[in-house]
Parts: C-alpha cells; structure tokens; sequence
C-alpha cells in the first residue's frame, strides 16, 4: 500500500501551527520553550484530560556521583522519598485524597474509556509493568550472562528500583493486586542480580521477566498476537506481541527521562522498542531505527503504531517517566546534574505520571530540550504529532497497528503542545483553555499525605467494661485480638463488629503479633516468657530465660520478614507473680529470637526501659520505645538481625507502636500521636481515657485503627492503610 503524504504547509494548517513559530528544518531552543498556546493539537486523555504530574523531591537522588556508590543503592536513592512521590503523583494526577481511591479512579476510568463499564480491578486480574533496562540489554555488555552481575553500565539511567519498588508498594497494598499477578521487566535485557535481588526481597511472589531463564526469572515469550507496521514493510518477519502483555489485563508503562543521540529523546513511547523479543534493527525483521532516527517532519513513525496497539497502549492504565537521573542515551553512561532551576546543578530527581502517552512525551520532551542540545534535534517531536493527529496525520499514514491493512484507524493518541517558556512551565490548560496539556508541578511536602485519618472521621467506642486493655493484633483476614490483662483474657473482634474470648486464662499475656502462618505470638507475663498460640488455642513456650536467668517480663514483639522476634524486656513488677520481683538481668533490654528458634540474642542494652516496638516490613528498620527515657530511637537491622546506626527518632516514648503503609509511624500514651518516616508529628488522634496503651490496624482492609486504652476498645477509619 502506498502512503500519501502531506504538504509542509498542509501539515502547518492541519495543526494549527503557524509557519512564523515552526520555522523549518530542526527547531530551536526558542521552538521547544517559547511556542504560543495555539498550537495544542489532539485530543486530551484521563480523568482530567492531558494531566501531567511532576513530583521534584531533591532529597530522593542523594548519589554523591562516580565512585561514591551507585545510584540503584538504597543509600543513593532514598526509598521512602519515592514513595511519597509515587503516591503524591496517583493522588493529584487522579484529584483523589487516597491512594486507594487513585487506583480505583484509574482502573475505573480505563475500563470506561475501553468499552467494559464502570468497573474497578478485579483481583485476579495481571498487571505487566514495562520497565527501561536499556542498561541490560543482552547485546550492550552491562551484564554478565554467566553471573547476572553488573559488569558495566553500573551507574546508567534504567528505571530505579526504588522507584519499581514504591510502584509495587502501591499496587499491592493500595490497588488490592496480588504480587503474583505482577511480572515486571524488559523483553531485551537480563535482570540484574542487584536490582532483583532489592526488589524479590520485598516482593517475592512478582514475576521477574528476562530475556532468558534464570532462577528467580521467568524468561519473556511470543504470543501469537500480530503487530502490524502501517508503513507495509515488505519482506519482513512478521512481529508479534509478548506473552506477558497479552496475558495481562493492564499495562503501566515506567520509562525513563533521557534524551537520545539519535532520535533526539527516548521516552514513554520508545520504552516499547524494547517490547519485543528481538532488537529494534534485527536482520530479517523490519527496522525500526530509520524511522526514529529520521530528523525529518511530516513521517510515518513506528512510535505511533506502539502507542496505538490495542496490545500495548489499548491496556496502559498508567504512563511514569523516572526522572531521578537523566542524561543521554547511548553517550552517557552515568547520568547528568542539571543546570537550570529548579534543579540548580543537582540531579534531575523527579517523577512524572498521566494518563496521556502523547502529553507526558510531550512534557519530558520539553524538560530535555530545555537542558540537551541533542533533544533539539529536528524530527525530535515529529512522532508526537503523528500520535497527536493519528486519526488524520501529517504524514497521511493510515494508522492501523491491530489489522493486515487499512481497517480501523487510530483515533488520537493524546494531546502535544510546547510550553509557554521555560521558567514558567505553562501548557494551554494551566492558561484557562479548555484543550491541550495541564502541567501539574507538586513540591515535596505536598506530595506528602497531611493527615493519616479519613476525612470527617472520628474515633467512636467499640467496646468496654475491660478492665485494661493491651497488645492488639490483626490476623490476615482483619479481625482484632487484644488481651485484657487483669482479667487474664485474650478476646477478639471480628470483622463483623462481634466480640468473643480466644483464650482464657492466657497467662497475663501483654504485646501480641501474628505470624506469616497465622500464628500468636505473645509476651506472656505471668511467668516472663514468650508463647505461640495456634489457631485452635494451643499452646508453645519458646522463651523462658535468658543465659539462664529469668527475664523481666517481655512486653511488646515484632516479626521480621525471615520468621525472627524482636522483642523487648522492661521491668514493671506485678502483684500477680509468684517469682522474686527482683531484676536478675543487668538491665532492661531488647532481645531476638532466631527464626530457627535455636537463639535468643541481646541486640540492645543501652536503653532506660524500652517497650513499644515495630519494624518496617522490608525488614531494613526497627523503631523502639525508650519509654523510661521519654524516647524513641530507629535502628538499622544488620543482615545478621544485630542492631545498627542508633538515631533519635523523636522526643517521646510509648506503650506500643505501629506503622502504615507510609512508612508513618504511630506511639502511644497521651492518645495516638502520628509521626511520619523524617520524624515530623503530622497528627494527633485524642482518645478520651487517662492512658492509650496500644494500637493496630485491622478489619478486611486494613483501614481502621483499633485502639486499646484503659477499659475500652476504640476504632477510628483511616485514610491510609496499615503495613500489618
């Protein structure tokens, strides 16, 4: 089939550019910063149509540069500022005040706009995160095929685990998607050991995807789902589709910020080069580097048919640009500090999310152009104009990626415009139009959650007639067990508001948790030792002493994600014991068990009398309680589970402690009082009782937080949503 193609100065019409602004051949600075609004073209996509979000955080990117570690270090990139970015993106790109409620608009609104009604995810349903391992490629030599070890490349802008990771986070606590409907990865590239094995330590039930089959990856494969090429190449192997995209309900396509030596910028829509299974110039397959390459305007661009596949962009309910590091592919193999504002010579360190393939290639272009010459190449922007008008395109190619010739032809991809300037960053609809790109640029406070409860909620009295309440603890389907400890009784809400007792006497048991195989685990008071309690009420004493003296009377406990129990050990003297009151260990300290059960080792004893204690669920953190000392400290957990890196949280002891999924981090006594991972206070939930003992969160969804205080059991809705 022959492609028609139009005029210069018909394009010029049909977009309502005007010659005096376009100019002709490669554009300008001036092209890229300061083109009038007029020119927005196509059709905006999501929610708030042709949003872009722009999250800068300064203080995600710490890499002090070559030599100084490497960028995909946890050290270098900080995990929880990503997070806080990830999650300040979905809310305002999305308008809502939770991150559950984000995902539930995005999944709503692309089943809508795709034909299936207004639905939000089902579980079961598979999610493939198309993530940029340029740094991999099987060809390039940054990986050893042997070892999957960087061998080079160790500094070069792929998309950030810490920024997968804190997407993961989101869609398995937030969306409600199990980790093994999840496969991440790029079909061209291995999985570094070093990325996988941060990532598979926090998720290890997601699908690894590789170009080859390794243990703990699954190795990428065809599906028999054609791609069609609208420029007809003749002669060619016929492309098809992976097996992973196929097979997934959605898509969330995570690309980098770079700009490229040979097409001018490789964003949202050049990730997808490396969605097949065989390289962009692979003999005897079309070629799709002359088509990017082309610094010509008013072409067929393959780009267009990789955004438009009902495969591909028909299933993306998510498009993410990881701007922590940006520089220029292939010549850079280490990224670049920024010269202009706001960066001001630091790195880039910023994220950008929308629900449009055309508007945020459009933003990152712009970004680049501002600060590379080589994103200033002509034919640089081309495809987006393609994408923009795919219905009736400069080029006049019949856009048609799904079918063997002309049959159904794309609609527009999205939105493309220029910028106002390149200060203030302005598209047509932050102008007041009612077209084109919004540019939503968030602070790194305002991508922080304010407030952790629900909106207009208030804590309401569940139960009461206790004599002192203690120790809850959630089991995985959400219902709450709590002791009352003059009473010696373990009692459990359930998720449908009933109260009961579990155990009864349960001797003195205080601090509670649960174990991965639905286990309690209490701090039994009566006689100082640490029981298991199984399901049916049974019975295990693990802890009884230690180096042959009795404890003081283990108070609160955590479970690491290896099986191994933290827990700590005040002295508080009881009427009800029968031993000597006497302290026989040499103070009051924090102790762990193994997860083989076979030690129990003293990894603190340098605190007044600590008690409340929890860890994050990565494992990497355990907060502790100095109560005695008015104090609570974070520590680094070693990987031998010894203690590390003492640093003062914040000014303020407790009861018991517990976490959410931000990372905030919740202590008890005077109320509830809520501090987020920098230890700020950012709120204070009053409970009307002299003393708050502890906390946790529980029911199905994990967002009410249960409160024991003095004789009662108190329950509050919460916007965020609790890590256990």
């Amino acid at each position: 089939m022959e492609k028609s193609r139009f005029s210069r100065r018909t394009f010029l019409k049909a977009s309502g550019v005007s010659l005096a602004a376009m100019g002709a051949g490669a554009r300008t600075v001036a092209t890229a910063t300061e083109t009038n609004q007029s020119d927005a073209i196509g059709t905006g996509k999501g929610i708030h149509p042709g949003r872009v979000v722009w999250v800068h955080d300064p203080q995600a990117a710490k890499w002090a540069g070559p030599d100084q570690g490497h960028p995909w270090q946890d050290e270098q990139t900080d995990p929880a500022a990503c997070e806080a970015m990830m999650s300040g993106a979905i809310r305002t790109l999305t308008g809502q005040d939770t991150d559950a409620r984000a995902w539930d608009a995005l999944f709503r609104h692309h089943n809508k706009v795709s034909g299936k009604g207004d639905i939000g995810y089902r579980p079961g349903e598979k999610i493939t995160v198309k993530v940029n391992f340029v740094g991999f490629i099987r060809t390039h030599g940054g990986v050893n095929p042997e070892t999957y070890n960087l061998d080079s490349w160790q500094d070069y802008m792929n998309t950030s685990p810490q920024l997968i990771a804190a997407l993961l986070k989101q869609l398995t606590r937030e969306a409600g998607v199990a980790q093994s409907d999840i496969a991440v990865g790029d079909s061209l590239a291995y999985f570094a050991n070093e990325y996988h094995e941060l990532l598979h330590r926090q998720f290890p039930d997601v699908t690894y995807l590789d170009c080859k089959h390794r243990p703990g990856r699954a190795q990428m494969a065809l599906s028999d789902a054609p791609l069609y090429w609208s420029c007809d190449p003749q002669g060619a192997r016929q492309d098809c589709l992976p097996q992973a995209f196929v097979e997934a309900a959605y898509l969330v396509n995570f690309a980098n910020l770079k700009a490229h030596s040979g097409s001018g910028v490789t964003l949202c829509a050049k990730n997808h080069y490396g969605s097949l299974l065989r390289l962009p110039p692979e003999k005897g397959w079309y070629d799709m580097h002359p088509s990017a390459f082309s610094k010509g305007s008013g072409e067929y661009r393959n780009l267009v048919d990789l955004m438009g596949h009902s495969q591909i962009g028909g299933k993306t309910v998510l498009y993410l640009l990881d701007g922590l590091y940006s520089g220029v592919h292939p010549r850079d193999r280490a990224p670049l500090k920024w010269k202009s504002a706001p960066f001001n010579g630091g790195w880039t360190s910023s994220l950008f999310a929308s629900q449009d393939p055309v508007a945020i290639d459009s933003v990152g272009l712009d970004f680049l152009q501002a600060e590379l010459k080589e994103a200033r190449a002509g034919g640089a922007d081309d495809y987006l104009h393609e994408a923009a008008l795919a219905h009736n395109p400069p080029s006049g190619t019949f856009y048609d990626p799904d079918h063997a010739g002309n049959v159904v032809r794309l609609a527009s991809l999205g939105a493309h415009e220029h910028w106002n300037n390149s200060q203030e960053r302005k598209y047509s609809r932050n102008l007041g139009k009612r077209e084109g790109i919004e540019l939503v640029a968030i602070t790194t406070q305002a991508a922080k959650p304010r407030g952790v409860t629900a909106p207009g909620a208030e804590v309401k009295l569940l139960a009461d007639g206790f004599k002192f309440t203690e120790g809850p603890a959630a089991d995985t389907e959400g219902n709450v067990f709590f002791t009352d400890q003059p009473n010696d009784r373990i009692c459990r809400w359930s998720v449908d508001g009933k109260l009961i007792d579990f155990m009864k006497p349960c001797g003195r048991s205080n601090g509670m948790f649960f174990d991965a195989d639905g286990n309690l685990w209490t701090c039994a008071d009566m006689d100082n030792e640490l029981w298991r309690i199984d399901p049916q009420g049974n019975v295990t004493v693990f802890v009884r002493n230690f180096d042959g003296k009795l404890l003081n009377g283990p108070n609160d406990l955590w479970i690491d994600p290896k099986g191994g129990i933290y827990f700590t050990d005040p002295l508080y003297k009881r009427p009800y014991w029968t031993r000597d009151p006497a302290m026989q260990q040499d103070g009051q300290h924090v102790y762990y068990v193994t997860p083989d059960r076979a030690k129990v080792i003293r990894v603190a004893d340098d605190l007044v009398q600590p008690n409340g204690i929890i860890g994050t669920p990565d494992g990497k953190l355990l907060y502790v309680a100095d109560i005695g000392d008015r104090k609570t400290y974070r520590y680094r957990i070693s990987p031998d589970a010894t203690l590390a890196d003492k640093t003062l949280f914040c000014s303020m002891g407790s009861d018991g402690m517990t976490i959410d999924t931000e990372g905030n981090i919740y202590l008890t006594g005077r109320g509830v009082t809520v501090f987020n991972p920098d230890g700020e206070k950012v709120e204070q939930i009053d409970i009307n009782k002299g003393w708050t003992a502890n906390v946790c969160f529980g029911g199905p969804d994990r967002r009410t937080l249960f409160i024991t205080a003095m004789n009662a059991l108190f329950g509050i809705s919460m916007r965020v949503k609790g890590v256990y």
